[in-house]
């Protein structure tokens, strides 16, 4: 007996060799339909989700934009924890803070992976983005730790003072030239970043480093967001395409210069500050000194830690323009912050840090901003680095999770009219839940900011920046709509007028911003011309057109 027919069934083994091949095909046949028809299929112990098709999954129901919206819905059908199938790739939703926890937080090893990005890594190769690098690698890890010491708590509280004078400027732009807050936040959130970690603070919105930042941070948001550009980690063929027939190639590539030059230049001037002798006791001169200390072998590890550091500035300022947002759309709450701070405050001084802790329903305003519409109702997806079974429940290596904030912060069961403004939540419960709710257990303070090994280290940042410029504002100001010229109406704003992004920025809105008085602007003036004393040892670069500025509008008071 041949080889062949000793591993045969007898039934096959009498029918003549030629025979076989039917067999074999048409058990080939079925083994090649049924591998394609479940090419798209959900695992039966997976997280629930909408039926898939064959072939591509959720393909034809996954939204094209504001996917925490679709996401929260299919919640309410599916449950706290919700898959979907795009293609052979998992996509899996975290809709309440024990899935968060339990994932997120308790198995952070498991997923503390970006999910793999072709355009990322093209922008900023070699896992140097902390915030998209795919890796949670030792690269990662020397440039988190770095950064995590810039952010620290301890060390944003030292900096108050300059953040103080920064947000003074703000105020002043805005009795100035109040057409223009929005860009006015940009330039404050932008300064400070660029101050702290560069020492090279920014007097206009058109002073060359703000500039530049704001002209490639939205070209590199765009090109990350799902739906914008080709779907190049679906399908790497495209990787092959060649440059003139692909115009997302162009755009990555732009993007990537713009970078480099930018991240470069800076560097560059805090390394010729420290050539001659002219330290401003900044973060990056330390890089660059402790290089070797901190693990920062390489050059492209200092450019790339300033500027990544410089990028979460872009969600400050998103944060505090849904700030203007809902002082305008909310006169009510406006009217009780400030009454609020004038008790606490008065007339004859802006606030300062120090009265923040004096002002409860002040912070339950900004916790209800935060709540109302996060800034990151998604945030950065995490991707599991190997297989979890958590109760029963598969969450299959290379899934990406994303943490549905949007969900967790708009969920009936816990929040009492959860789509309704309502600072007092926060006074009635540090939490904002409901009197007769049982909270889920893993509820804490900052989700806003993610969890696990990738949680956000600007914690202190984003919340000192509010802390003195939500009472500044309101302290300052009045916030009203603008007024129909034709029929003499307020226009409200559109309070769901939101980007569909990494970063919700609310869309861009005209509105009325009144100081509210003589003796207010006079204080806002004599303290503007006070905080040059902490504003002036980060301007030893300042250009030449940035220092004519500062010689009309602030020392010439």
């Amino acid at each position: 007996m041949s080889s062949t027919s000793a591993i045969l069934p007898a039934s096959l083994a009498a029918l003549p060799a030629g025979h076989l091949l039917v067999p074999l095909a048409a058990s080939l046949l079925i083994y090649s339909v049924y591998y394609v028809y479940n090419i798209g299929a959900r695992a039966r112990n997976m997280p629930p989700g909408p039926p898939t098709v064959p072939i591509i999954g959720n393909l034809n129901v996954f939204p094209k934009s504001h996917l925490h919206m679709k996401f929260t819905e299919w919640s309410k059908i599916y449950g706290d924890v919700i898959s979907l199938k795009v293609f052979n790739n998992t996509v899996i939703v975290l809709n309440t803070p024990t899935a968060v926890k339990e994932l997120i937080d308790k198995r952070s090893i498991a997923t503390s992976n970006r999910p793999k990005s072709i355009l990322a890594d093209m922008i900023t190769p070699h896992n140097l983005n902390i915030g998209t690098g795919h890796y949670a690698n030792e690269t990662w890890k020397v440039l988190r730790k770095a950064s995590t010491q810039l952010l620290s708590n301890e060390n944003i509280r030292s900096l108050q003072p300059y953040q103080h004078a920064e947000a003074t400027q703000l105020m002043w732009d805005f009795s100035r030239d109040p057409e223009n807050w929005y860009t006015h936040i940009q330039r404050f959130t932008t300064s400070f970043a660029l101050g702290i970690t560069y020492g090279k603070r920014a007097p206009r919105v058109e002073s060359k480093d703000v500039k530049a930042f704001l002209h490639v941070q939205p070209q590199f948001l765009h090109a990350l967001e799902f739906g914008t550009m080709p779907p190049v980690d679906l399908f790497p063929i495209l990787t092959y395409v060649p440059e003139r027939f692909a115009h997302w190639k162009r755009v990555v590539k732009t993007v990537k210069a713009l970078h480099e030059e930018m991240y470069e230049d800076l560097l560059s001037t805090v390394e010729r500050r420290l050539e001659k002798g002219q330290a401003a006791n900044v973060f990056m001169e330390d890089a660059v000194i402790k290089a070797q200390e901190w693990g920062l072998t390489r050059r492209e590890l200092l450019t790339n830690l300033g500027g990544v550091l410089l990028e979460g500035s872009d969600t400050s300022s998103a944060t505090l323009q849904g700030v203007v947002l809902a002082l305008v759309a909310f006169p009510e709450a406006q009217k009780k912050c400030r009454e609020e701070i004038d008790r606490v405050v008065g007339s004859d001084r802006a606030p300062t840090h120090d009265d923040f802790p004096n002002l409860p329903y002040t912070a339950a305003f900004i916790e209800e901003v935060n709540r109302f519409r996060p800034v990151s109702p998604l945030g950065l997806p995490h991707e599991m680095v190997k297989d979890e079974i958590v109760d029963g429940v598969l969450y299959p290596k290379d899934a990406v999770l994303f943490i549905n904030t949007w969900a967790i912060f708009h969920d009936e069961r816990y929040y009492d009219r959860p789509h309704e403004f309502i600072p007092e939540r926060f006074l009635k419960h540090p939490l904002g839940i409901k009197d007769e709710s049982t909270d889920d257990p893993a509820r804490r303070q900052n989700m806003l900011f993610g969890g696990g090994r990738r949680v956000c280290p600007g914690i202190a940042f984003a919340k000192t920046s509010l802390e003195i410029n939500v009472p500044n504002f309101i302290w300052a100001f009045e916030f009203s709509p603008e007024i129909d010229a034709a029929t003499g109406k307020p226009i409200p704003p559109n309070i769901n007028n939101f980007a569909s992004g990494i970063t919700a920025t609310p869309g861009r809105f005209k509105c009325t911003i009144k100081p509210r008085s003589q003796n207010h602007l006079d204080v806002i003036e004599r303290q503007f011309a006070k905080a040059a004393e902490f504003l002036t040892p980060y301007e030893l670069e300042l250009s030449p057109e940035d220092r004519a500025y500062n010689a009309k509008y602030r020392d010439s008071y």
